[in-house]
């Protein structure tokens, strides 16, 4: 979405790995880069905007040391625009991303929180952004009854605290072509209003039912018949458009909360591939939305956690094999060769230096290098190299995989399997 017309320097958009790709195409330097955790209410919202002043008045301090005024105000524009705009803080979630370039930036809003970091370099600071598109803590809800349908992205992570902590957003898509994007599908948009009638049954008339089907009203238990099978040309819909809508652009997991018998019947019939096996069997017409998260968090932070041990698993076998390692210039190598086919990562790590993309080498830096402040210094020639290196994975096809310091591993803070 485009902020409007005389604010068009300022783009926020959807996180997906497609933006973060695009993200890594060479850009105009310097690079500005911030990420602030946000809040979603009041009163804690009321320190997002003066904090993220403070940030900006960084990267101007930062950028002074190379840049005139005149190019420094172009070059912060986009981060004015962002500061003055009321509505845009009233909106918030648990994190901000922005990523400005030639007085022109990308925001996004993020479902959790993430580290404080404003930098300037030759290239954007991504790696938050690489381990929240991943997908490892994100997937998709459908929350389903027999007559409304609807959906959710959520978030699911483990705090300081070691707590699992869910956020769920509304998504909206299109029901029938034509239609206005929505947040809910409902039944009467795919099923005739008719057959809300009671007691309507449809049967053949003569022999053997050769004339056309007439509609009866009275039939004993006719009415549960038609409710059943206007339900599965539902559900049949329901997962065409969460397929075709949802699923195949994100490749994100979806966890299905229904009450048990109509949540057998969904799982029953349909095709979606990333449907995952374990649900949350309660109708969720009853759930607050708070509900819906707390019993979402569970069972797909399970889903999570047995994608990461079979990662893991993969990975020993991989080593076994001389197809798996852990020392990161070696890594760093293979990435730019293309040869990684998975690269397991410790969230939150960084390691300041600089990456080749030619050829793969990492120089190490002293960790003052990486500028995690609202003051950032200019180091254009500075970056966090896993991040780096998990980037030239992304871009040449392979997966990232986020785990938390206390399941990595490896010392090193990576572990790549190796496409041969």
């Amino acid at each position: 979405m485009v902020m409007t017309a005389d604010r068009s320097s300022v783009t926020v958009e959807s996180l997906s790995p497609e933006a973060v790709r695009s993200l890594m195409s060479p850009q105009a330097a310097p690079c500005l880069s911030l990420y602030l955790p946000t809040h979603r209410t009041v009163p804690g919202n009321a320190v997002d905007r003066p904090t993220f002043r403070q940030f900006v008045a960084g990267l101007a301090e930062g950028l002074a040391t190379a840049h005139p005024r005149q190019e420094i105000e172009r070059l912060l524009r986009p981060f004015h625009l962002l500061a003055g705009d009321d509505d845009f803080w009233k909106h918030g979630r648990d994190g901000l991303a922005v990523l400005a370039s030639d007085g022109r930036a990308r925001v996004f809003r993020l479902q959790r929180p993430v580290t404080p970091l404003a930098v300037i370099r030759n290239r954007f600071h991504l790696m938050p952004l690489v381990r929240l598109a991943s997908g490892i803590e994100r997937c998709h809800v459908l929350a389903l009854t027999s007559r409304e349908a609807r959906l959710f992205e959520g978030t699911i992570w483990h705090d300081a605290a070691a707590t699992v902590v869910a956020r769920l957003d509304p998504v909206e898509v299109v029901p029938l072509p034509g239609h206005e994007p929505t947040t809910a599908l409902v039944r009467g948009d795919v099923v005739d209003e008719e057959t809300f009638q009671p007691h309507r049954v449809e049967r053949g008339m003569g022999p053997a039912g050769m004339a056309g089907p007439t509609a009866v009203h009275g039939g004993a238990g006719a009415r549960q018949d038609d409710i059943d099978a206007d339900t599965e040309i539902f559900l049949r819909h329901v997962d065409e458009v969460v397929i075709d809508q949802v699923s195949r652009p994100t490749g994100l997991p979806l966890v299905l909360a229904a009450a048990p018998r109509l949540g057998a019947t969904f799982r029953g019939l349909s095709k979606n591939e990333l449907l995952l096996d374990d649900h949350v069997a309660k109708n969720p017409h009853l759930m607050t939305p708070d509900d819906l998260a707390a019993a979402v968090a569970p069972v797909f932070a399970a889903a999570a956690a047995r994608r990461i041990e079979g990662e893991i698993r993969h990975w020993q076998r991989a080593c076994d094999h001389d197809l798996g390692g852990c020392d990161l210039a070696d890594i760093g190598r293979a990435a730019v060769a293309g040869r990684v086919a998975t690269l397991l990562v410790e969230a939150e790590r960084i390691e300041p230096g600089r990456f080749d993309r030619t050829t793969g080498a990492i120089e190490f830096d002293s960790p003052s290098a990486a500028g995690p402040s609202p003051s950032p210094a200019a180091a254009l020639d500075h970056e966090d190299v896993i991040g780096a290196v998990a980037e030239a994975v992304l871009a040449h096809g392979g997966t990232i995989v986020a785990v938390r310091r206390i399941g990595m591993p490896t010392e090193s803070g990576v572990a790549a399997i190796y496409r041969y």
